[in-house]
């Protein structure tokens, strides 16, 4: 994978570009639609998903109120180590500082609070500007928390999950989070942070079961397919989706959690608000196979692991790949 970031980046719409999916269509069509894309893709945009694009406007508008605010006040809610919510200008993918501002919202957004034992013991430091941040914030969270099971229920009919493996690491009270991203013109911190950042996000594939994105008019993600990188451009009033390790695992390898990228922006600001789905910290996760490819592993520990190389560089950073027990296929 390190050199995926030199790989060509494909025509617009070849290989009649990422599917796109009507949730609101007939079941059995769209059990199928959503595997083939799991299967094929590992990315998809859904459509008929009953989010009002009113409420989409506004929480775009403000996570752009929040992100103009001036540096300083963003910093007065700056996450740790310890508590991975609040605001971060120098996050890293792979060891390499991206070029973009965060703002992590974490479980207690959807009223669910840390348990003895978690990785994670902080909560979200809401700032009090913009207005109505924490309201509208805890709203969407709610939104993208139903979005987001709907799709795993979805994903685990076309897996024959018949036991509901996938539904019950969740059960116990997912550990999910959103964000709030911004990727500005130029790179602000170049001289404090020492070295200049090369992309708005390195390549990478998300930690959990899967992820739900609303992105604002402005392109600049790509997905890495048949050798190629592809542009996942932004069509109105849909969220782009694509699964995470925890379903490669889940699948044993038949569905892979697709690397992508954010480019640097040159022309425009850009803001992406994406949920990821987590299980429950203290699930473990295995492989629906009588041959697994991976080891049982713990999504508390895991997510403990790549989030200290996402803060800082604490050493390598914690991939799946660490689990394997076969030859990559």
């Amino acid at each position: 994978m390190a050199d995926l970031d030199q790989a060509p980046v494909a025509p617009r719409g070849s290989l009649g570009g990422i599917p796109v999916i009507d949730l609101a269509g007939p079941r059995e069509t769209v059990v199928a639609e959503v595997a083939a894309a799991c299967r094929d893709w590992g990315f998809f945009q859904i459509t008929g998903h009953g989010v009002a694009p009113a409420a989409i406007e506004q929480v775009i508008a403000r996570a752009r109120a929040f992100f103009a605010l001036p540096r300083d006040a963003k910093r007065a809610h700056l996450r740790s180590r310890d508590n991975p919510w609040g605001y971060y200008d120098r996050e890293l993918t792979k060891e390499r500082r991206d070029r973009k501002e965060v703002f992590d919202i974490g479980p207690d957004a959807g009223g669910i609070r840390a348990a003895q034992g978690d990785p994670f013991q902080g909560e979200t430091p809401w700032p009090e500007a913009p207005p109505q941040f924490q309201a509208l914030i805890e709203d969407w969270f709610a939104r993208m928390t139903a979005v987001s099971a709907t799709l795993l229920e979805l994903i685990a009919a076309g897996l024959g999950d018949e036991r509901g493996a996938l539904a019950g690491a969740f059960a116990a009270g997912h550990s999910s989070h959103l964000r709030l991203n911004f990727y500005p013109l130029g790179d602000p911190l170049a001289d404090e942070a020492g070295a200049p950042a090369g992309l708005g996000v390195h390549h990478h594939t998300d930690a959990g079961a899967l992820t739900v994105l609303l992105q604002d008019a402005v392109s600049g993600l790509q997905v890495f397919h048949d050798g190629q990188w592809h542009d996942a451009d932004p069509l109105a009033g849909a969220f782009t989706i694509n699964i995470g390790d925890m379903v490669q695992i889940w699948s044993n390898d038949r569905y892979r959690a697709p690397p992508h990228r954010v480019l640097a922006m040159d022309r425009d600001e850009r803001i992406s608000l994406p949920f990821f789905y987590n299980p429950a910290y203290t699930s473990d996760i295995r492989p629906f196979a009588d041959d697994p490819h991976y080891r049982t592993l713990n999504w508390g520990d895991f997510r403990r692991r790549r989030a200290d190389g996402d803060f800082a560089d604490y050493g390598t950073e914690t991939q799946i790949s660490d689990w394997r027990i076969a030859p990559a296929r």
